[in-house]
């Protein structure tokens, strides 16, 4: 799914000029619908305001305009493994215990609902895609957000960071995790702004397309 650009350099060195073009041509057409899909699907979860109804909470508004960093974000790699034995009881009723442990406000697969969907297999490939995905800039025509640059051109308000969809191997459910800042005249740094974290799982449903199947909101307090 996220293809090396190294990869390329790699290709072009073990082939004829002709096969070289053809590969890098084949090489970077998948790269692009690679992005393409993915800027399809953020474009998708942000047309849906209901995404973002954490804006709502302790009596604040929902904004009209949504403004949106303009680089993804890293992904948070306890959304899909912690390091502790889960598959004891004990140690997980002791990690609910702790409000600030990551299986409390992160780890999505101690819903079970969630972790029946998904074996140890795909589990870890969906660690593994976390682990290497980079940050990029967001180029495209996006009508439903505006971007901005920096924390420091952020007006006071809301304003949104999105990491890039991992996909399952065989692309039916998607991941994307959401990041929601309120800044305002005494909000000196980036830090100090965090609101909440959404996270939004996608299936891919036949005839109808990326469906979301889950939310799950976390407020930062």
């Amino acid at each position: 799914m996220f293809l090396n650009p190294t990869l390329l350099q790699v290709t072009n060195r073990c082939a004829s000029p002709s096969m070289r073009l053809l590969k890098s041509i084949t090489l970077l057409f998948f790269w692009t619908q690679s992005f393409s899909q993915d800027n399809g699907l953020i474009k998708l979860v942000f047309n849906d305001k209901s995404n973002f109804d954490i804006t709502t909470l302790l009596e604040n508004k929902m904004p009209t305009v949504f403004y949106v960093m303009n680089k993804t974000d890293t992904w948070n790699t306890c959304r899909f493994h912690i390091d502790q034995d889960l598959s004891s009881e004990a140690v997980r009723k002791e990690l609910e215990g702790d409000e600030h442990s990551p299986y409390t406000y992160c780890y999505i697969f101690k819903d079970t609902a969630v972790n029946k969907l998904f074996n140890d297999s795909e589990r870890q490939q969906l660690y593994l895609f976390s682990k290497s995905i980079k940050p990029r800039l967001l180029v495209d025509t996006f009508k439903v957000f505006k971007l901005i640059k920096s924390y420091e051109k952020a007006k006071n308000g809301f304003f949104f960071s999105v990491t890039d969809p991992i996909f399952t191997t065989d692309n039916e459910f998607a991941f994307l995790d959401i990041t929601t800042f309120k800044k305002d005249k005494d909000t000196k740094e980036l830090r100090f702004a965090y609101f909440g974290h959404t996270f939004l799982i996608y299936q891919n449903l036949k005839g109808k397309g990326w469906t979301r199947i889950k939310k799950i909101d976390y407020l930062v307090l």
